[in-house]
């Protein structure tokens, strides 16, 4: 019995062969990826094609196109570009295109990319915050954790922020140093973010940053945004957790640098940490996940 081709749970034969003719790639091998939440991705020797998986799928996937393309006059090489995109129903009753297939591999440990992800985090945050109609947050920025995050990063609602968490945390003595830190992490201008940077969206080659994939959550918003380590996956908060100071450091170090702000990640820090633990004083979680409270108010002191 005939083994289906991978490549069928994209594409069934026929519109297969549509889309080897309309592309242009004839008998060329493809792979397929299955992984993405928004989209569906075949790939060649220097192509990466993607379609994406629903009708809901489609304002994102137009939204990835977009910073593609906004990106595309830097010389930022880490960044797939734009090289074709087409509407074809016999292929698929959704656009699809094509982009730049990056060399590189998952990296199997970020934590040696940290420096040069914060340079080139650094390149996209000092253009001109582009026009994205429609873009947004995802679906999980609207938990309490996240709407409390965005209030410590909003210059008309920090010091609020830093009083609330220092009552509800038992450390009024701290309140005067946390509002300090919130208002200074408030006070910066939003820009372009990618805004889910996470290991399985960079590739790499050694420890060479080589690629930065799935942009289709970028939007306008502070820069911390692309500093989340906490939402990172897992694999990395297991095996970085009691190091993630450092690493906030490295990353924020190598980016204000290069853009020529105050290089002291404490700031970064402090709010990140806070969110975590008035996160756990509402829910018991895996410590091995999220840390504890008294962790996390330790390291920002």
């Amino acid at each position: 019995m005939a083994v289906p081709d991978p490549v069928w749970a994209v594409l069934i034969p026929p519109q297969l062969e549509r889309f080897r003719a309309v592309t242009g790639i004839g008998d060329e091998p493809l792979a397929v990826n299955l992984t993405g939440w928004n989209k569906y991705v075949l790939l060649t020797s220097d192509r990466a094609f993607l379609f994406p998986r629903h009708a809901v799928n489609v304002e994102w996937f137009e939204r990835e196109l977009a910073v593609y393309r906004v990106l595309e006059p830097t010389t930022l090489t880490v960044v797939p570009r734009v090289v074709g995109a087409w509407r074809d129903d016999g292929v698929s009753p959704f656009p699809f295109a094509a982009v730049t297939r990056l060399r590189g591999e998952h990296p199997s440990d970020a934590t040696e990319l940290f420096a040069e992800l914060g340079r080139s985090i650094a390149a996209w945050h000092a253009l001109a915050p582009p026009d994205l109609p429609g873009a947004r947050p995802p679906a999980h920025h609207d938990r309490a954790d996240q709407r409390g995050l965005r209030r410590a990063l909003d210059p008309a609602t920090a010091r609020d922020a830093a009083a609330e968490a220092a009552v509800r945390l038992d450390a009024r003595d701290r309140q005067s140093a946390w509002t300090d830190r919130l208002e200074a992490a408030a006070c910066h201008p939003h820009v372009l973010v990618h805004g889910d940077i996470h290991e399985n969206q960079l590739l790499a080659v050694g420890d060479e940053l080589t690629g930065i994939l799935d942009w289709e959550t970028a939007r306008v918003d502070h820069p911390f945004w692309d500093f989340d380590l906490g939402e990172w996956g897992t694999g990395l908060w297991r095996g970085h957790r009691r190091d993630f100071s450092r690493l906030w450091s490295i990353a924020w170090h190598a980016y204000a640098t290069e853009r020529g702000i105050a290089t002291d990640a404490v700031p970064l820090e402090t709010a990140f940490r806070l969110r975590h633990a008035l996160t756990l004083l509402e829910a018991e979680r895996d410590p091995a996940l999220v840390g504890t409270i008294a962790e996390h108010l330790a390291a920002i002191g």
